[in-house]
Formats: structure tokens, C-alpha cells, sequence
């Protein structure tokens, strides 16, 4: 098939790909969050009032999350204006379903681009190797089948914005550090450039809760490397000189890039000292620890997701080690060892982030999103890079041993139509009752982690409902008990 005739192709499929996972989007619940987070609530207030924490610090109170405002300021500004913009379009209760959509659609694929960017080595979007590096890694965006266990961009919209957005962002802040270190891009970083990725340190650190921990542990692991690559890749000065001069040229450039968001991702980590979730739920951090273990397996190994996905980078390191030593392939080798080691000291650190009785094991799909995602940009660069370098007679067995990897993903990632329905209908109840209170059959939750028993409970979801127009006042409700 010619080159243009397969680039077509495959961009269908791309577009096939996000298209079927916004029609997925669309037909999921809206979250227990959402309310607090929008309308909000007194303690999300706070964080708002206060961007930096300064003033949570000073007062000593414990926040919603006060180390998270970027998270809470997209969220609460998108997901208030975006339902009144699809109003032109959509009732007012299908706007909601819409907005929450398009959001995680957005992210779904910032994401993806950011991890074709990095595995390709190129920006330029109409690129041959972008294309291949999306297609090679969109089959791995679970929106069902393994979500439980890979999820990137999570079936509440609140959560979304709390984990698979802020990994977007530290993705952007440090693709100019993947496109120099992996693929050796020279990169040009003038004045303006990093007064401006000051300030995504800034954004990146004080949105969601990963992110200070994922750059400190990254932070460790370059300083290892540079010190093994200068120390013992060079045996004809002394370790001292070697060690100095490393620091002084090749790397001078990545610590004054870091330094910003090292600081940050430090005073992040102290104020979400003062976060009130971890000080309600704490227990004590050996009896979290014993829950890793079992965390570990639980989180790998229970369903095929991670297991086909861990089977493939084997064969990947076998071939590529089989294939020839050339230099792009031993990086591939360096920089798999070294997210290894990155997956196993972030998730010895995970217990320090504090207990959540959602997460009873500790690890859960959205506290390893950064080892998913860095397994999908090592899987992309080694595949791509076989594609490339394997012969024609191998590439004749490689090929439909990927297609069959990416089909398994793409098949698991199916489901049934029809789960907001009764979510659906319960707000067009509410919404044409003429009651002030109005009680809902106890067939699902309406902006809910579960039923509501007492009208009370549902005070800011009203709120939250009257903001989007879906009601011209106030209207509390619960599920009556059957």
C-alpha cells in the first residue's frame, strides 16, 4: 500500500478511535464530586480564594486539596460555561452529558499527542512518524475493558481533571526534556521561552496530586544517571573532573530547567500537608505498606491489560537486543531499565501520599498513571523503532503480532449503551416537578457516589443543577426506601 494511501488510513482509524471513545464519554454518570468542586463548597472555596496557599498556611485550616487550585480553577470555569455555550445545541440536561465529554476528550487526546510527540520526536503534526506513534498507543486509552486496572482519563469528570489533565501538563513541561535527552533535538530556549515554562512549573506542581512526587522521584533518577554516565562511561579522567566538568556542560541545561519546578513540586508537597481528605481517612503508614504487596499484584495482574502489554515490551527488548547495537537502540534498553526503577520507587513512596478508603490496596489506576503512561512511551519508541530497523522477512511476522496486541486492546475497550438513562430521566424529573423537594425512585444515583437519603445531602448538587439551568431554582431531592 503506498505511503499517502496508508497515511490515509490510519488517520481514519485515529479519528474512528476518538470518535467511538467520546460517544463512551457521553454515556457516563456525572460524578459525587462535581457539586462541591463547581458550586463549591466551602473548603474548594478556600483554594480558590487563596491560589497559592499562602492563605491555608497562615490560617492553618485544612482545604480540599490545597495544593490542586489549576485543577480546581479548569475545572470550575470550563465545566460552569461550557454547558450554557451547548445550550444553543442541546437541552440543558444533554449539555451537561456533552460538556463532560468533550472535556475528557480534550485531555484524552492532549494526551495522546504529547505521547506520539515524545515517542516520534517530532511536533510537525502532519508527520508520518506522529501518526504511526498515535496509532501505536491510542488502543491503550481504556475508556471500559481494562479501565479498572490502565485508566488514564477516569470515568468521573472530576477526576479527570485531577489526574489524566495534570499529567497532560507535566507531559508538555517535559517533552523538551524527552526530545533532547531521547532523540537528541536541539532545543532552543531563549528569555521569554523560560519565563514561561516558569510558569507552567508553577501550573504543573499546584494541580494535581502526582505530579510534585513524580518530579522529585524523576529529579533523583537524572541525577543518578548523569552521575553514572559521567563517572563511569569515562575511564580516562579522574571520576572527581569527569563528574564536575558533566555538570558544568552537558547537563547544566536540564538543572536550570528543573530547578523551577523541583522548588515548586517541594513547596506543593508541604502544602498538601494541610489537605483535609488525607487528614480525615489517615491510618498508620506501616499498616499501608503491608497493603502494597498485595496492591501490586491486585493492580497487574488481575486482568490481561498489563500482562499483554509487559509480554510485548519482552519481545520488544529480546528483538532490539537481537537486532544490532546501535545507539538508538541501546537507549531504548537504558531507558526502559531506568522507568523500572522509576515504577518501583514511586510506588514504594505511593503510602507517604496518605489513605483513601476508595483506594483499600493503595495503587489504583490513577495513582500509577505515571508508570502506564511511561510503559505506553516505551512501547511506542521500541515498536517504532523495530518497525524501522527489523528486516523485511521479520517485519512480515512483527507487524501482525502488533496488530494483534493492539486488536485485543481495542476489542476489550467496548460497552453497552444506555448507563446514563435513568440518571437522565431522574434529572428531567426534577427538573419538571413543581415540588421543592423531590423524591426519586431508588433506581440510580443522580450526581451522586451512591443514593441520597436525605434532601439535605442534595443542597449544592441544587445548586450545582440551578448554575446549569437544568432547573430554574433550587431543588433538593433523595431516593425514597423501598
Amino acid at each position: 500500500m503506498p505511503r499517502r494511501s496508508l497515511y490515509v488510513f490510519l488517520l481514519f482509524l485515529l479519528m474512528a478511535d476518538l470518535g467511538a471513545s467520546y460517544v463512551q464519554y457521553l454515556d457516563q454518570s456525572l460524578d459525587g464530586d462535581m457539586a462541591r468542586s463547581l458550586v463549591p463548597e466551602l473548603q474548594v472555596q478556600r483554594v480558590l480564594d487563596s491560589p497559592l496557599g499562602i492563605r491555608t498556611i497562615r490560617e492553618n485550616l485544612p482545604n480540599g486539596g490545597p495544593n490542586r487550585f489549576f485543577s480546581h480553577w479548569i475545572y470550575r470555569e470550563y465545566l460552569l460555561y461550557a454547558p450554557h455555550v451547548l445550550q444553543r445545541f442541546f437541552s440543558p440536561i444533554d449539555s451537561v452529558y456533552h460538556a463532560c465529554a468533550l472535556g475528557k476528550l480534550a485531555i484524552h487526546s492532549l494526551l495522546l499527542l504529547l505521547l506520539a510527540m515524545a515517542i516520534s520526536g517530532t511536533t510537525n503534526l502532519l508527520k508520518w512518524d506522529l501518526l504511526l506513534a498515535a496509532i501505536l498507543v491510542a488502543p491503550f486509552f481504556q475508556t471500559e475493558g481494562y479501565h479498572d486496572f490502565m485508566g488514564i482519563v477516569d470515568r468521573s469528570t472530576t477526576y479527570a481533571f485531577f489526574y489524566a489533565l495534570p499529567s497532560a501538563l507535566l507531559l508538555f513541561y517535559l517533552l523538551p526534556v524527552i526530545l533532547r535527552t531521547f532523540h537528541g533535538r536541539a532545543l532552543r530556549f531563549g528569555i521569554v521561552h523560560r519565563i514561561i515554562w516558569i510558569g507552567l512549573a508553577l501550573v504543573v506542581c499546584l494541580s494535581g496530586p502526582l505530579n510534585p512526587g513524580v518530579i522529585l522521584v524523576l529529579t533523583v533518577l537524572l541525577f543518578l544517571a548523569s552521575v553514572h554516565r559521567q563517572v563511569f562511561m569515562d575511564s580516562e579522567r579522574s571520576w572527581r573532573s569527569r563528574l564536575r566538568e558533566g555538570f558544568r556542560s552537558e547537563y547544566k541545561w536540564l538543572w536550570l530547567f528543573l530547578l523551577p519546578v523541583i522548588l515548586l513540586s517541594i513547596y506543593s508537597l508541604f502544602l498538601g500537608r494541610y489537605n483535609a481528605e488525607t487528614i480525615v481517612s489517615q491510618i498508620p503508614l506501616w499498616e499501608m505498606y503491608q497493603k502494597l504487596p498485595e496492591g501490586v499484584v491486585r493492580q497487574f495482574t488481575r486482568k490481561l491489560g498489563f500482562p499483554i502489554l509487559f509480554l510485548i515490551l519482552a519481545i520488544n527488548t529480546i528483538l532490539i537486543r537481537r537486532s544490532g547495537s546501535t545507539e538508538t537502540g541501546k537507549k531504548i534498553i537504558s531507558w526502559l531499565k531506568w522507568i523500572g526503577l522509576f515504577s518501583i520507587l514511586y510506588i514504594l513512596l505511593l503510602p507517604l501520599g496518605g489513605y483513601r478508603s476508595y483506594r483499600p490496596y493503595i495503587l489504583r489506576y490513577d495513582t500509577i498513571m505515571p508508570i502506564t503512561l511511561s510503559l505506553f512511551f516505551v512501547f511506542g519508541v521500541s515498536s517504532r523503532y523495530l518497525l524501522y530497523q527489523l528486516s523485511s522477512r521479520q517485519r512480515a511476522w512483527y507487524i501482525p503480532v502488533l496488530i494483534v496486541v493492539l486488536a485485543i486492546f481495542s476489542n476489550a475497550d467496548r460497552s453497552e449503551r444506555g448507563k446514563t438513562t435513568c440518571e437522565r430521566n431522574a434529572l428531567v424529573e426534577i427538573a419538571a416537578s413543581q415540588d421543592s423537594v423531590v423524591v426519586l425512585s431508588p433506581s440510580c444515583s443522580v450526581l451522586g457516589w451512591g443514593l441520597i437519603h436525605h434532601p439535605d445531602e442534595s443542597a449544592l448538587n441544587a445548586e450545582l443543577l440551578t448554575l446549569w439551568g437544568v432547573t430554574t431554582d433550587n431543588k433538593r431531592y433523595f431516593h425514597r426506601v423501598e
